[in-house]
């Protein structure tokens, strides 16, 4: 796509005509208002007024007639496509290295100053998804304010199977509305629901009720045996073991006890050689035919 491109700026770039700019305009009619004729009598790109004899009747507002002598409309959009590239590496080129001087080193937020809520959004980079207006919240009950021990354990059994008593946190998400404004403002008004229902004196405690954890599963992870690290000790014996089998086999080439694979299979071959007939000795024993 580059090639033609570039084919395109350069016939435009070739054939177009420079205008001589001058500050001082003729007197008897400024340029906006002069004739299409005169202006546009040197463009190759144009198909020109027909030469009349004096008498022609067209208005001269109009553009003369189109006869396929100009850029598509497709070249006319890659032209397009073409010169916001080259704004946008200009872009990156010379603006985009001064923001360095804005430049501030990281610090992480502390919990005092934050929101004991923790949003996450779900984006499609503009595209449209009905996942795009899923909103999820997460939060430790630990790290709402204005809550004592049973408060906090009554809440963490209202939040039922949203509640994860191995990581301690409780998950909800809410993507019904078509917006994620709306879906956040209603997992708001549900956790101030929450916090309201766990702090009602007058409500019933659950402290009969134990907390129920079936539906969180904590997954076992499997570590490395002590027992197979591979210590100076362990080293020092292996290498010793291997010391004594090599030795060990050392005495039995000695003695000629070991089997030697090579040998046998040599000694196989030699065995089937001698068993197969030479064809000589086979012509010699057919039996020849009477008469």
């Amino acid at each position: 796509m580059a090639a033609p491109m570039k084919r395109l700026c350069s016939q435009a770039a070739r054939h177009t005509t420079r205008r001589a700019f001058t500050t001082t305009a003729p007197h008897h009619r400024a340029d906006h208002v002069s004739n299409p004729r005169d202006r546009d009598s040197n463009n190759p790109f144009l198909t020109q007024f027909p030469k009349g004899d004096g008498k022609d009747t067209t208005p001269s507002h109009l553009d003369p007639q189109y006869e396929s002598d100009d850029l598509s409309t497709l070249a006319l959009s890659e032209l397009d496509n073409h010169r916001e590239l080259r704004s946008l590496i200009r872009t990156a080129a010379w603006e985009m290295p001064l923001l360095s001087a804005l430049h501030k080193p990281f610090e992480p937020p502390k919990m005092k100053h934050t929101s004991p809520l923790r949003w996450r959004y779900t984006t499609y980079m503009g595209e449209q998804h009905p996942a795009a207006s899923k909103v999820v919240v997460t939060f430790d009950p630990k790290d709402l304010p204005g809550l004592d021990d049973k408060q906090r354990e009554k809440l963490q059994k209202l939040a039922g199977t949203r509640y994860d008593h191995g990581k301690g946190r409780v998950k909800m998400s809410c993507e019904s509305f078509e917006t994620q404004a709306q879906n956040k403002r209603y997992l708001g008004d549900i956790i101030q629901t929450l916090i309201a229902e766990a702090k009602d004196p007058e409500a019933d405690t659950f402290e009969d009720v134990p907390l129920d954890t079936r539906h969180a599963k904590r997954r076992v992870k499997l570590r490395f045996p002590s027992a197979w690290r591979l210590t100076e000790e362990r080293k020092s014996e292996l290498d010793a073991a291997r010391h004594r089998e090599l030795l060990e086999e050392g005495r039995k080439v000695e003695e000629g006890t070991l089997v030697s694979g090579d040998r046998v299979i040599e000694a196989v071959e030699e065995i089937s050689l001698l068993q197969v007939e030479e064809p000589v000795m086979a012509e010699a024993r057919r039996e020849l035919p009477r008469g």
